[in-house]
Order: C-alpha cells, then sequence, then structure tokens
C-alpha cells in the first residue's frame, strides 16, 4: 500500500518537473522568437540593442532619421556651390559690358590703310615736307602726304587732331593728304584726327631747318575748302578717313631751296 502511495507521489512530482519544463520552455520562445542577436537576456519584444534586426524594435535603423537629414543638407539643399558659380561666370557682366575698345575713337576701322616710304624731300621752307605713298587713291594721278612744321621747330613729341593741332588754321604740326594733286589743288583733301608727331633731329642745312622725325597712328579724314586760296578746311560729315601705322622722314640730306 505504501509503495503506490509513493509511485504516485513520484509520478505527480514528475508530471509538474515536466509541465514547469514545457511552460519555462514556450516562454522563453515567445519572447526570443523575432529576436535574432545572439544575446538570451532579452526579456522584451521592444529591446533598444540597436544591432537587433527584430521586426518588433521600434528604436530600430529604420526610425533614424540623422542620417537622410545630413546627406540633404550638403547635396540636396546646399547651394552654396551653385549659387558661388552664378556670380563669376552668368551674371558677371564686366567683360560684355566693357566698351572701351568699341568707343575708342582713335580706331582706324574703316578707313583706307597706305603706307608710305620714308620722305626724304623737303620744300622750299623746311615747314614742308612732301612725299607719297601707296596705293593711290583716286584717278592715279599723284597723292602727296605733306607735313607741314609751323612756328619754332625743335625736337619733341607732339599730338595731332588735339588742341591747337585739331584745324588747319591753327595748328603748329599739320599733316595733309591731298589725293589727285595737279599743280597746287587736289581733288580730295584729308587733315589730322589722330597721331603723334615726334621731331628726334633739327638740323640747319644752308640757313633752312631741316628735321629727322616719324608720325605713328595717324588718321586723317576728308575735308573742303573754305576758301578759294586753301587757307582753311572744314571736315565734311560722314567723310571717309586715311590711316597710316607710321610715316618717317629725314630730309637733313636736301639742300636748302632745293625746291618741290
Amino acid at each position: 500500500m505504501k509503495s503506490k502511495i509513493v509511485e504516485k507521489i513520484l509520478f505527480v512530482l514528475l508530471f509538474s518537473a515536466l509541465f514547469c519544463l514545457a511552460a519555462c520552455s514556450g516562454s522563453d520562445e515567445k519572447y526570443d522568437l523575432t529576436d535574432s542577436d545572439a544575446d538570451t537576456s532579452d526579456t522584451g519584444i521592444t529591446d533598444s540593442d540597436a544591432t537587433d534586426a527584430d521586426s518588433n524594435d521600434t528604436t530600430s535603423d529604420s526610425s533614424d532619421s540623422s542620417d537622410d537629414s545630413d546627406d540633404a543638407t550638403p547635396d540636396d539643399a546646399d547651394t552654396a556651390d551653385d549659387s558661388d558659380d552664378v556670380t563669376p561666370d552668368d551674371a558677371d557682366t564686366a567683360d560684355d559690358t566693357d566698351t572701351t575698345d568699341d568707343t575708342d575713337t582713335t580706331d582706324a576701322e574703316g578707313c583706307t590703310l597706305i603706307e608710305a616710304p620714308k620722305i626724304t624731300m623737303g620744300g622750299s621752307y623746311a615747314d614742308e615736307i612732301n612725299g607719297y605713298f601707296s596705293p593711290s587713291l583716286g584717278a592715279n594721278t599723284i597723292d602727296i602726304i605733306k607735313i607741314l612744321l609751323m612756328g619754332e621747330i625743335k625736337e619733341g613729341t607732339y599730338e595731332l587732331g588735339t588742341g591747337q593741332n585739331d584745324n588747319y588754321m591753327q595748328c603748329q604740326q599739320c599733316v595733309m593728304v591731298w589725293v589727285d594733286a595737279a599743280l597746287a589743288t587736289a581733288q580730295e583733301y584729308y587733315f589730322q584726327t589722330h597721331g603723334t608727331l615726334t621731331i628726334t633731329e633739327v638740323k640747319d642745312v644752308d640757313g633752312i631747318k631741316r628735321t629727322v622725325g616719324k608720325i605713328e597712328n595717324l588718321i586723317v579724314k576728308q575735308v573742303e575748302p573754305l576758301n578759294d586760296y586753301l587757307g582753311d578746311f572744314g571736315f565734311i560729315d560722314n567723310g571717309k578717313c586715311i590711316a597710316a601705322e607710321i610715316v618717317e622722314w629725314d630730309t637733313t640730306d636736301t639742300p636748302g631751296n632745293s625746291g618741290d
């Protein structure tokens, strides 16, 4: 009789132990079912392990927007680079609005360009130097470039087309071009508007002053006589112009009173 009672007690204890084992095993499975990390100490379904891929983990990386917002600022929303480029490249109009070259009144664009060999012919007086140039203009008759040195003749540099030298009546250093010259007249007349005249040497020859010099960047524009004896000239509106890069002369070997 006692043995049966002992057996029943043992059976109940064994059953209780199995039931407890089964219950504990089911509970651990429930809590760790979706937990992929090896840490079996997790006991909740919302553990904060950052490396836990548990889909129930509400503080996982998917809710972290710091990386996205950080990237948006420098890459997507940052316009600093674009605005910097716009200012110097697109909006900079300094080069386009610079009209210095276009408005330069010394520009010989549109003028007939001539070339003159060094002039060695002095006139009857030291104040008149006559030379020829090419190409021939007009009707293939004589074309002359005339340099007139008035007043005191001395070494120095003088601007043409400005001050006293901007008109024929008062000029001290005067340059004209006569096209189709015949006797003391011509078919066309041109007077200086720009150029730099330099006298580098003055020499007395038979009581007449002869000179050595050059003119750089010469521009002469068409004029018309204002009187019959060619004592004055006035510019023609929309008249033609002639230009020469350099004109040189040396009349120191011309005898005095040699004539033209």
